[in-house]
């Protein structure tokens, strides 16, 4: 995740905009990846003990050259009265929850855990009393500063757990955004901290939003626009703890870039070292020099997925993806480092995508671009001996707890989601990550993660 250091104000498209809303990355139609995608049969596998990965060329050559239907065009959204007592997931998204129980009919159609939030008490508050947090809060917030703060920016661990403590009792986007990222990495083995997870996310979002807004056109501090970077950071580690997070996490990513260049332009320091490509190049390279090749027939599998995959792709952004995926493939032949410099190259090339062209990127409706998603989470996955070097850098990465002996998936759980989500008609495209994804669940480690 780097900021580029040589940016212009022609480099995105809202920059020559003076009344642009800042707050637009937020917009209800940016997190709505999964929402319109439906659960469908998976296509059959033959069971074997062997991890081989599969051959992406059976069926004719016809049936994986010939492009498949055109796509359902994606129908407006009609109006609605709004839901106050719908479940989490129909919230983050901004959208009608029917609140059908034991699960409305968006979780069970996406395949999500449907979690409602306790029934709202009524109390007389006024409204310019500050936000009260619990004692459950004060362990989240406990938990965050010892065991699960985000390694990114490198090497930044003093930062994470002394300095932005210190000011996110002054920007509760901020601290909800902690205590939600915190909520979420302890909701692993405690099921009954999901909805305060998903409300500290919900009230950070709404939060920053708001701000983001405000300070569009008017000044900004170096504490809050630290804080609000900071808040980005926690909102996108947070996303890899939702299995439909990816839209999410991209779309803080570029929050990170937005606030990040509002910085640059107004004079503001970043309280964060190393944001920048040349700092963490120069903390990773020396850990990546004679690192050994991932197995030649992972990437072999890699690329004949990405050949086969290549005729589906018509559209710009989808050409463009496609190649940064089989440029990451190629550099997987080569060297190490140089497959990692592709890797945090599709970060840059995401920050840096125009409004509507990011919006084609998290389209659900569009199943090539599925299929690209889950191709990239896929390499990701294979390249984790070569990624997984980020957390070496750290002098004291948060320990792992004797409680949670297991590794969290990470990338993997968007993996599943997304293979689970890839209509009949499409599957054929996809059963090099469907194959991932098997090794994956039986042994979470097989690729060489750490």
């Amino acid at each position: 995740m780097d900021l580029n250091p040589q940016f212009t104000t022609g480099m995105l498209s809202f920059t020559d905009q003076p009344d642009f809303d800042y707050a637009a990355f937020l917009q209800a139609d940016d997190i709505t990846f999964g929402e319109g995608a439906q659960t469908q049969q998976q296509v059959p596998s033959d069971s074997s003990d062997k991890a081989t990965p599969p051959s992406t060329t059976s069926g004719s050559s016809s049936e994986l050259i010939a492009r498949p239907s055109a796509q359902k065009q994606r129908l407006e959204r009609r109006g609605h009265t709004k839901s106050r007592r719908g479940c989490y997931n129909c919230k983050r998204r901004r959208i009608k929850c029917q609140e059908t129980r034991p699960a409305c009919g968006h979780c069970t159609k996406t395949g999500l855990k449907c979690e409602y939030p306790s029934m709202p008490q009524i109390t007389h508050q006024p409204h310019h009393q500050i936000p009260l947090f619990s004692l459950q809060d004060m362990r989240f917030f406990q938990h965050f500063l010892t065991q699960c703060y985000p390694h990114h920016p490198l090497k930044q661990e003093d930062i994470w757990t002394h300095e932005i403590p210190c000011i996110a009792h002054n920007h509760e986007y901020l601290m909800h955004a902690i205590l939600g990222f915190s909520a979420s990495e302890l909701m692993r083995n405690d099921a009954s901290i999901v909805s305060s997870a998903m409300n500290h996310r919900i009230k950070a979002i709404r939060a920053i939003k708001k701000r983001l807004a405000e300070t569009a056109r008017s000044s900004m501090d170096y504490e809050e626009a630290n804080a609000m970077v900071a808040t980005c950071y926690a909102l996108t580690f947070q996303s890899v703890s939702l299995d439909d997070g990816l839209a999410e996490y991209l779309t803080f990513i570029r929050g990170i870039m937005i606030v990040g260049m509002q910085m640059l332009f107004r004079g503001i320091k970043p309280i964060f070292e190393n944001m920048l490509e040349p700092d963490q190049d120069a903390l990773l390279e020396p850990l990546m020099q004679g690192l050994p090749l991932i197995p030649k027939g992972y990437t072999d599998s890699a690329m004949e997925a990405l050949i086969n995959l290549k005729p589906l792709c018509e559209r710009p952004v989808e050409v463009e993806y496609h190649q940064h995926l089989v440029k990451m493939a190629e550099k997987l032949y080569v060297n190490s480092w140089d497959a990692y410099k592709a890797y945090t190259a599709q970060y840059g090339w995401w920050m840096l995508l125009p409004h509507d062209t990011f919006q084609a990127l998290i389209d659900p409706d569009n199943q090539v671009m599925m299929l690209l998603h889950s191709h990239w989470v896929a390499i990701n996955e294979i390249m984790s001996p070569i990624s997984g070097q980020e957390r070496n850098v750290s002098e004291k990465y948060p320990p792992q707890r004797d409680d949670q002996p297991q590794l969290d998936p990470g990338f993997a759980r968007w993996l599943k989601y997304i293979n689970a989500n890839i209509d009949l008609e499409h599957q054929i495209y996809n059963q090099w990550p469907v194959w991932v994804e098997e090794q994956l669940d039986n042994d979470i480690t097989f690729f060489g993660r750490v």
